[in-house]
């Protein structure tokens, strides 16, 4: 989504695609059941990495073919995929049409995830773009993700953010608990009822239940979650703010961002300056993730913050840390904008 936000202002004509849209409805039902799953059992979770495989036998063909025969209609040739699960609809797509198609295959963690995994070498001639290369020594490449400048540190509020990705999973309930302990002030996403906890140190967001990635919103088109501030008493009211995921402004204010170190995690972190601790990660790429944030300065493991007795001084290094790497790092914008401006990707 923030892609397809930063292609529109740029000019350039664009249409995301969601992948739950082309499952076959009752491997789509299941979703929430399998999130719920992952967010109460985080060990269910990590075993799920393991058991990832091809989902070509989870697509319904007629939605395939569907989509495949609009892309054909508006002659779409140009493609930027964030899973490696879109590799077998774009080989279809390819004997559709008969074309070579111009596909960035994007890599939002430091090692291979198990969406490209899965399907070996199939992926190979397609654009490979890495924003967490551990090859290179400094963070070069970034995801458009706001035009608004970091708070600077001493500003902020003094509080952490704590959360568990998109589905809600990890350590971070006992994080919360460890940070009470420590004395701090935390904001944290809730995503079921029975996450919050009330207390007059923490204050709970969440995300509207009744959102999901692969329904349209009022403008027709696909957005982000709408999110409600949690006051004891009070009816929650969910707002959208639009083109950025309501949290990020939270993250913008807080000290720190407290997760599992997923991709887009550590994207929003360095678009905010906000430092990453990191709780334990899910899979063998968000080790990864992990390792290269903190290589590059930016974050610390929640083990070695708590062990320092959660100094700030940490925090204030990585946030300037931050801030430096801002001044060389360039913006990815899509095929098509690379063509037109090549300073903007490599």
């Amino acid at each position: 989504m923030q892609l397809g936000f930063h292609l529109d202002r740029s000019g350039i004509l664009n249409e995301v695609c969601v992948l739950e849209n082309l499952y076959i409805d009752e491997v789509k039902n299941k979703v929430p059941t399998y999130r719920k799953a992952f967010h109460d059992n985080f060990a269910i979770a990590r075993k799920s990495v393991e058991l990832a495989r091809d989902i070509t036998d989870c697509l319904d063909p007629i939605k395939v073919q569907l989509l495949l025969e609009d892309w054909s209609r508006d002659r779409r040739t140009s493609f930027v995929a964030l899973t490696g699960f879109w590799i077998p609809i774009l080989e279809q797509y390819e004997r559709f049409v008969g074309t070579v198609l111009e596909v960035d295959m994007l890599h939002l963690d430091a090692a291979l995830s198990p969406s490209y995994l899965v399907y070996g070498s199939r992926s190979e001639r397609y654009n490979h773009i890495w924003f967490y290369e551990p090859t290179k020594e400094s963070f070069e490449l970034q995801l458009p993700m706001t035009n608004e400048a970091p708070i600077p540190f001493h500003q902020r509020e003094e509080r952490v953010l704590a959360h568990g990705g998109g589905w809600g999973i990890g350590t971070y309930p006992q994080a919360v608990r460890d940070l009470l302990e420590g004395g701090m002030k935390l904001d944290v996403l809730a995503y079921f009822d029975e996450d919050i906890q009330p207390d007059a140190r923490i204050c709970y967001y969440r995300n509207d239940p009744m959102w999901s990635p692969w329904l349209r919103n009022g403008r027709g088109r696909f957005g982000f979650p709408p999110i409600a501030h949690f006051q004891h008493g009070e009816k929650p009211i969910y707002l959208d703010s639009g083109t950025t995921h309501p949290l990020f402004e939270r993250i913008r204010r807080c000290r720190a961002i407290v997760s599992k170190p997923g991709g887009c995690s550590l994207m929003e972190s360095f678009a905010a300056a906000t430092p990453m601790v990191f709780l334990e990660p899910f899979g063998r790429h968000e080790t990864a993730n992990a390792d290269y944030w903190i290589r590059q300065g930016f974050g610390v493991s929640f083990l070695d913050w708590k062990t320092q007795g959660f100094d700030i001084e940490i925090l204030k290094r990585a946030h300037c840390n931050l801030l430096n790497a801002r001044e060389h790092c360039k913006t990815y914008g899509g095929v098509k904008y690379a063509t037109k401006n090549d300073s903007e990707i490599r």
